[in-house]
């Protein structure tokens, strides 16, 4: 069970769009805008990933976001991605936890240079 007073991380969700060039042969666009609703996340870091053989991949980390499965949350898919003090996190998974689909449980990958 997260409390509340848990969600203690402001994230912005950063919503995917794609649009196509009406002429032929158009070119794709894929653009990422911010959604304007304020999100409060309680957030797990996990240490790094690993892949199928069970070596460490470098600059990676896995990190955990708790969140309330509503509002602009609602609409998260695995294209979008998390952004949290200007960094970057990938969307992996996306679970819903707590009974009554209450909160969702996001799995992302945060690339580190």
């Amino acid at each position: 069970m997260i409390a509340v007073g848990m969600m203690d991380r402001k994230i912005v969700l950063q919503e995917r769009s794609q649009s196509v060039d009406g002429t032929y042969g158009g070119i794709n666009t894929i653009l990422y805008t911010p959604n304007a609703e304020e999100i409060w996340s309680h957030v797990i870091w996990k240490g790094v990933k690993v892949d199928e053989k069970g070596d460490q991949l470098q600059n990676n980390q896995v990190v955990e976001f708790y969140c309330r499965n509503g509002g602009a949350m609602a609409t998260a898919t695995v294209e979008d991605y998390i952004e949290m003090n200007s960094e970057k996190h990938y969307i992996d998974v996306i679970n819903v936890v707590d009974g009554r689909e209450k909160y969702l449980q996001i799995i992302t990958t945060q690339v580190t240079t």
